[in-house]
């Protein structure tokens, strides 16, 4: 950095984006000594807290010594002694409370604050955090569901099309359905707010829909009419094909099942349209056969009335979606936007002014300009850490003034991101790995920087990494080609530190089914068994993609071994213990007092331990919620519970007072009902769990930013099933052509529109399936351990592809070695059927664990 640059990052996992990041602001910190003036913006408190962290530790560092101020400023290309660094360290102190290190929404809600009144906003502005943010959405979802008059007709609507769309399924209650829809596609909704977009053939087809037919289709007369096209020189084995097919006609509503002869038919949709094709139909030599006049306008009704029959369900479902997303919008702006109660969400739709219907949009281009000119003032650097998790509409928000920046000819002011395309989990919320190159585009003067050596794993477990992410044709057979192209962009072969390359380490692939033989479970609990980490000092993480199958396995292991097992790093202490779980059983006594399951909870605490009886606490309990603050009625409790563990159980207690405090940020809320409270509860966190504390099983979605001495990936990714949720047509700027429920790919595949419709969603499927994979396995530092049964993977499954990549023939393999039985008594000679390899088995026998001075508080990579 020997010049104010705009810098692009490409940082692969364990590459050090962290250290650039804090190399960055201390370089321009010691530039113009004005830490106000830089802007850092992250994506969670996590982060944002240890970028600030870091920052002061290489301050503090260097001005310890001549000799690490000079290791320091040669890494940045500054002259500058231990001085230097202590009178930077002093500015930054000061200036602490004028420091803009902050997360991104955070960094949004300042702004709506600053900008309310000219957002149509009023009251007193509270960001909802993840405890509140859920409860205010069920709230606005039952002043629809409930409501009476004209709005529950259009729900009575709606509900009649997903009846049909669900039609033998598991049925489900309009409240959960209504709310899945919320959760998945309100944001949707916020960027594409227009009702012309969902689900309007005159949209999606401008000249008009190739698959309309009338009202009510006669599917007895279609196959009959069709049948009786067909040409007379027929052979026995094609006409009855066609026979076949007009029954399956005759009984497509209810069972929607195709032969042979309609699915080439589809595949040749265009032609038959057009009228005139070759296809194949009947047996033997001569099956070839020419389609054209009446026969080809026979068979086009059909396909036209097949894909009509679904297309029509789709474009009245995504209708019906529609106009519930639109109530729950304006009675979520009545109540909850407009009084100043603002989920993050609501932050990116207010300032966005590319969203149809955002308050930003219809801001004067005088105040608009005025608005960028009071921000552009405040900030003269720009650093983004996690780029890839950016979307188009928090883009949006931001791009005038990243404009202002890159183009300024000053030399003074500066952009710089970093991230890693190859870890966007969150396609689905709209994040966009494309437009960390965009960006590169729109601008030739930002430069890219690549970033491939990790710092954080060993080379076997980099060589895994290699092996399987690196064969471009590979990738492009088993997802598409559009996947492939976007996963090369920014692929690079990874390579192992000069401080890691030497480290034993170990990556492997083992067999496993869930049900036969040596379960999935058993295997995990072998390899736990088999390294014993906890008595060693190893961080291990067991990481699934599924909150289902986390939860599974973090019971099996509870119930099954001695091993301390968290779910999920964050703590949740209303949650993760028996303590916690027992105050939330108390407040809902109290709340209900005929619940049966509480009461039964606690009456079997009660005689089972000794303390201050639970069950005959409950009315007493509402009586001081109702009276007093929560924080004290929630402390009374707490010490009643406490009452029943024993003196030494510090854990316990700890996650007690943890519940006060949160109780203590409920009395904020503007509602403060029971029930509330027992959510807000339910639903809390505080902090990580300490390394090395204990197991921790995980989804892949939440150990993203997280590293471990061991990773037990449990891959079950073996099934690729059609995309069925609502979903926008994107063109080239990100922005939604057109939003739709899928139907049938090979339907899709027979209409040109709906066939690029298709290519893009198995593009992001197939995309985002490589990414949740690569995140997985780049967790580990030292070992790898990937569970999965390859067995009837289909392909576009992760498994197949593994299947395919590292092959599917096992062999029964020691691990493990007992050398001495009295050193290793609990170890088995258990052999696991191995189907993939490399490094050192016994990289556990040199493992060594960092003192206890130089642990960290979390397992956050540097």
């Amino acid at each position: 950095m020997n010049s104010l640059e705009h810098i692009a990052i490409s940082a692969s996992a364990g590459s050090g984006k962290t250290y650039q990041l804090t190399n960055r602001f201390i370089y321009l910190l010691h530039l113009a000594e004005q830490p106000e003036r830089i802007v850092a913006l992250t994506f969670t408190r996590t982060a944002a807290g240890e970028f600030f962290q870091k920052i002061i530790e290489k301050l503090c560092t260097a001005a310890e010594s001549p000799t690490n101020a000079s290791a320091l400023s040669t890494e940045l290309g500054i002259t500058a002694d231990s001085a230097r660094y202590h009178h930077l360290l002093q500015l930054l102190i000061r200036s602490m409370h004028q420091l803009n290190l902050q997360t991104l929404d955070s960094f949004f809600f300042r702004v709506v604050s600053a900008f309310s009144l000219e957002l149509g906003l009023s009251g007193n502005l509270n960001l909802l955090d993840q405890s509140s943010e859920p409860r205010m959405r069920n709230e606005v979802r039952d002043s629809i569901v409930h409501s009476s008059g004209e709005l529950t007709a259009e729900l009575n609507e709606f509900w009649h099309a997903f009846k049909q769309a669900t039609y033998g399924q598991e049925k489900r209650s309009v409240e959960g359905v209504v709310s899945e829809f919320i959760e998945q596609l309100y944001a949707l909704y916020l960027d594409a707010p227009q009702a012309a977009l969902w689900g309007d053939a005159n949209t999606i087809w401008p000249s008009g829909c190739p698959w309309k037919t009338s009202a009510n289709t006669d599917w007895d007369q279609l196959g009959s009419h069709l049948l009786s096209m067909l040409p007379d020189d027929l052979s026995a084995s094609q006409r009855n094909d066609f026979k076949t097919l007009a029954v399956k006609l005759q009984l497509y509503p209810t069972e929607e099942k195709t032969n042979a002869l309609l699915d080439r038919a589809l595949a040749q949709a265009d032609e038959i349209l057009a009228g005139q094709t070759v296809i194949q139909c009947g047996r033997g030599k001569n099956n070839q056969l020419n389609l054209s006049g009446p026969t080809s306008s026979a068979l086009a009704d059909c396909l036209r009335a097949i894909v009509w029959h679904h297309l029509k369900r789709a474009l009245e479902n995504t209708q019906g979606v529609h106009r519930i997303l639109e109530a729950y919008h304006e009675n979520y702006d009545r109540l909850v936007r407009r009084p100043g109660r603002l989920a993050f969400a609501d932050l990116t739709h207010l300032l966005s002014p590319q969203n149809e219907g955002s308050p930003m949009g219809q801001v004067d281009d005088a105040t608009r300009q005025l608005m960028d000119f009071r921000l552009d003032g405040q900030f003269d650097h720009w650093l983004f850490d996690e780029f890839q998790d950016t979307s188009r509409p928090q883009w949006d928000v931001v791009a005038n003034l990243i404009d202002e920046i890159v183009q300024d000819a000053s030399g003074e002011r500066s952009f710089f991101y970093v991230g890693d395309t190859k870890q966007c989990l969150y396609l689905w919320r709209n994040s966009d790995d494309r437009l960390f190159h965009d960006i590169q585009l729109q601008y030739p003067n930002i430069q890219k920087q690549p970033l491939s050596v990790s710092w954080r794993s060993a080379q076997p477990v980099l060589d895994a990494v290699n092996e399987v992410f690196s064969d471009q044709a590979a990738i492009t057979e088993h997802f598409s080609k559009d996947a492939s192209a976007r996963w090369a962009r920014a692929w690079q072969t990874h390579a192992a530190s000069p401080t890691t390359k030497d480290r034993s380490g170990f990556a492997c692939w083992i067999e496993a089914t869930k049900e036969e033989d040596v379960t999935r479970n058993q295997q995990i609990l072998h390899l736990l068994t088999d390294l014993d980490p906890i008595s060693k000092g190893m961080s291990v993480g067991v990481l699934a993609r599924k909150n289902s199958d986390a939860t599974e396995i973090a019971e099996y292991l509870r119930e099954h071994s001695k091993f301390p097992v968290h779910t999920g790093s964050a703590i949740q202490p209303a949650i993760d213990n028996a303590a916690g779980v027992a105050l939330l059983a108390l407040i809902r006594l109290a709340a209900h007092p005929s619940d049966p399951h509480a009461l039964g909870y606690l009456r079997m605490i009660d005689v089972s331990t000794q303390g201050t009886p639970l069950a005959d606490s409950a009315i007493e309990l509402r009586a001081r919620l109702l009276s007093t603050s929560n924080e004290a009625a929630v402390r009374w409790a707490a010490k009643r519970i406490a009452s029943h563990l024993p003196d030494d159980d510090h854990r316990h207690r700890e996650r007690l007072e943890s519940l006060v405090a949160k109780a203590r940020d409920f009395d904020t809320e503007e509602r403060r009902d029971i029930d509330g409270l027992h959510e807000f509860l339910q639903n809390s966190q505080s902090g990580d769990c300490p390394v090395n504390d204990a197991i921790i099983v995980e989804t892949i979605h939440k150990s993203k930013g997280l590293e471990y001495d061991v990773v037990i990936l449990v891959n079950e990714d073996k099934t690729v099933r059609s995309e069925r949720r609502i979903s926008p047509l994107l063109d080239g700027q990100g922005n939604a052509e057109w939003v739709m429920e899928p139907i049938k790919k090979e339907l899709m595949r027979a209409d040109p529109t709906l066939e690029k419709f298709l290519e893009q969603s198995e593009s992001q499927r197939g995309f985002g399936n490589l990414c949740t994979l690569y995140v997985a396995m780049t967790r580990a530092k030292r070992a790898l351990y990937m569970i999965s049964d390859p067995k009837g993977a289909h392909q576009g499954s992760t498994v197949r592809y593994l299947r395919d990549i590292l092959g599917d023939t096992a062999t029964p393999t020691e691990l493990f070695h007992i050398k001495d039985s009295k050193l290793d008594v609990g170890r088995s000679m258990f052999k696991y059927p191995l189907l993939w390899s490399t490094g050192d088995p016994n990289w556990h026998e040199t493992f060594k664990a960092p003192s206890k001075e130089t642990l960290p508080t979390t397992h956050r990579p540097r």
